[in-house]
């Protein structure tokens, strides 16, 4: 179980302050994220659950302006993002890591050039780069991999090296936007493993969007519950522990040892032939 960190003193990593994005589906009805505000603490591990079209990767992605909030300010290690000129927000982001559900690595690249790409982007010597590349291979225990093509992988080898490349450029703020989902249970163990060193190793603060309940129990030390493009409850979790009378145990109570995976969030009406329940995830303990 992650402990409970001991920077929560210390000036947020992340600060929203009354985001909001809104966009109409294909049917359309209005969605996105409503007026929010959420303080993550430096060194944090915070995830964020909820049915899905709650928000939650919305609101992952307004943390680095992937999605520009209509309005609201995002602040991550003091500095105000939605107040910065684009150069700016280019060399802002270069302290910023994402990690994607389904790895975005490029396939005519190598595991060491993949790493290597936001570095080689952001201007950084050959020096530099070849040793970030080579501690953050060693990091994941990839290091053999260097040479492979991403092609050659498995899927949480490949997610491991997304993991490398976001952590290369030695980023305060890491973004998790379902890591783990394409992935088997064994394998996300082992990645949720990579993760908390990740954060006690190097004090990265890892925010981390999850339909998963026992990823969020397993990795996290606080979560936000978002439910209709609104966080409306944040617990702390850091025992893997959830507390009695909140709406997660409620849900827990209701529908056992799941995650509101592929299941619509009930003020969403459900599409035609959607499933009305929570779909049942991997219990991974």
């Amino acid at each position: 179980m992650p402990q409970t960190s001991s920077t929560a003193a210390a000036p947020p990593a992340i600060e929203l302050r009354g985001v909001s994005r809104r966009f109409a589906d294909p049917g359309g009805r209005s969605v996105g994220v409503h007026p929010t505000s959420l303080i993550v603490p430096q060194g944090e591990i915070h995830g964020i659950i909820g049915f899905s079209g709650a928000g939650k990767s919305t609101l992952l992605r307004i943390v680095n302006l992937l999605e520009r909030p209509d309005a609201g300010e995002v602040v991550v290690h003091g500095e105000t993002l939605t107040r910065l000129s684009a150069a700016g927000l280019r060399q802002a982001r270069h302290r910023i890591g994402m990690i994607f559900q389904h790895f975005n690595l490029l396939h005519n690249l190598t595991v060491a050039d993949n790493v290597a790409l936001p570095m080689r982007i952001a201007g950084e010597s050959p020096a530099r780069i070849a040793e970030r590349v080579r501690v953050c291979l060693d990091f994941v225990g990839l290091a053999e991999k260097a040479d492979v093509y991403p092609g050659r992988l498995s899927g949480g080898q490949k997610q491991r090296v997304a993991i490398a490349r976001a952590l290369a450029p030695e980023p305060h703020v890491l973004l998790a936007d379902e890591p783990t989902s394409a992935l088997d249970p064994r394998t996300t163990l082992d990645l949720l493993g990579v993760l908390a060193d990740a954060n006690r190793k190097f004090g990265v603060t890892i925010l981390l969007v999850s339909h998963e309940m026992e990823v969020i129990r397993r990795l996290c030390h606080r979560v936000s519950v978002m439910e209709g493009g609104r966080i409306v409850e944040q617990l702390d979790i850091a025992g893997g522990r959830i507390p009695e009378g909140s709406r997660l145990a409620g849900w827990l109570q209701d529908f056992g040892a799941v995650g509101p995976a592929a299941s619509p969030s009930p003020s969403t009406p459900p599409q035609d032939g959607a499933p009305s329940h929570f779909a049942l995830e991997a219990a991974h303990a």
